[in-house]
């Protein structure tokens, strides 16, 4: 068809531009796109704001051309949905020139025949991990009912609490439904978070100090989970053969595949459990902690957005002026010295110099001399509980930053 399109464009430039619309859908309808990646495919072919509506199911989908949802009313050349009493795509442009608005009526119809596919497929039983239902289920402007419904067709329980998780780049796991370029998956709380296999996690002392982390750590080696949780400054963890042990690389000689010339790491996050009524939160939360996992450093490839807690709101001021200065004083110090960022991650993480040195492996009095350097150059100390504080909000506001 594609083929096809562009012979056509050289005789007739109009019915080239409608053949690459009908091959464009057909392309959606085999991914077995969702209602909102239809439309918004319509936005951007046609360079302006397009819209789906259905009364029946509460649903109103409006996309600008440049790919962001916004409510607003249906306008311009409107086309009715086959099968679905009152529903309607439309296209918000009355085009003047003949040939603009043959395309456009093309690209309505098309929209439409698409659209009423999609709903169709969400009506009846679907497959675990069907995009359409899973993008209905985790969008919070969709009607509650709807929602619900998205969710007896996925196989999820009303009574039940589930985790969100996303993942980039690699395979998709067994399940998972594209949304954009992430994999999401819903797993019941009993179930782990799906991280990408042999990745390495955040480890929720990086938002604590003291005692309580190092209880955390020591009952969780207890527990021989198949994911090792890592610090930050590891970033792969490698299990160890034959069974329930496990060990992983030095922490010195572990890195991101990205940052060594290799391949995009895979990178996951999970949103906290959450009822079905509430998993659009845990998705927006997972989506957000996902900013914080590694992307061409050593550091964290899976995150758990429930071991944050308040430091995901960071993301929202991560732009002010006070974050601005603040990272950009931590940058130039991790530009002066290549092993900054590990340690610096280590000292913020771990509840001593000592346990620093040893997840570094060095020894105690190498480390005291690089923290007594990096102090000088950030003009604060890192060691005390208040500096550990400040030095723990610089990293994630950088992570934050170099995210967006």
């Amino acid at each position: 068809m594609r083929e096809l399109a562009g012979r056509m464009r050289a005789i007739d430039p109009g019915a080239g531009a409608a053949l690459q619309v009908v091959a464009h859908f057909d392309a959606l309808v085999e991914a077995r796109a969702g209602l909102e990646a239809t439309v918004r495919a319509a936005a951007v072919l046609a360079g302006c704001a397009a819209g789906l509506e259905v009364p029946g199911r509460r649903l109103r989908v409006r996309v600008e051309p440049d790919g962001r949802r916004a409510d607003g009313q249906p306008a311009g050349l409107s086309v009715p949905l086959p099968g679905y009493a009152g529903a309607v795509v439309w296209v918000e442009r009355v085009a003047e020139d003949p040939g603009r608005a043959e395309f456009d009526r093309v690209l309505a119809d098309r929209l439409a025949t698409t659209a009423a596919i999609v709903l169709d497929r969400t009506g009846a039983a679907v497959p675990p991990g069907d995009p359409a239902s899973v993008e209905l289920l985790l969008d919070a402007t969709a009607d509650e009912t709807g929602r619900l419904a998205a969710a007896r067709r996925l196989g999820l329980s009303a009574d039940g609490s589930f985790t969100v998780t996303v993942r980039a780049n690699g395979p998709f796991p067994p399940g998972a439904a594209r949304l954009g370029d992430l994999a999401v998956t819903i797993d019941p709380v009993a179930s782990p978070p799906r991280a990408a296999p042999g990745s390495a996690r955040f480890d929720a002392s990086v938002t604590q100090v003291g005692a309580a982390a190092t209880a955390e750590r020591a009952a969780e080696a207890k527990l021989e989970r198949p994911v090792a949780r890592m610090r930050e400054v590891g970033a792969i963890a490698v299990p160890a053969s034959g069974g329930s042990g496990r060990a992983a690389r030095p922490a010195s000689a572990v890195v991101n595949p990205a940052s060594a010339g290799g391949p995009p790491a895979v990178r996951s996050a999970s949103g906290p459990a959450v009822p079905v009524r509430e998993l659009p939160v845990s998705y927006a939360q997972a989506v957000l902690a996902l900013r914080l996992t590694a992307v061409d450093e050593p550091g964290p490839s899976h995150v758990d957005a429930a071991e944050l807690g308040g430091l995901l709101a960071l993301a929202d001021g991560c732009d002010s002026p006070a974050a601005t200065a603040e990272v950009s004083r931590l940058d130039r110090v991790l530009a002066a010295h290549p092993w900054a960022l590990a340690t610096l991650t280590a000292v913020a993480a771990e509840p001593s110099l000592r346990a620093a040195a040893a997840v570094l492996h060095v020894h105690h009095s190498t480390l005291q001399s690089r923290v007594d350097l990096l102090v000088q150059a950030l003009g604060y100390g890192v060691a005390s509980p208040a500096g550990r504080t400040r030095l723990t909000v610089a990293l994630v506001l950088r992570r934050f930053r170099r995210t967006r």
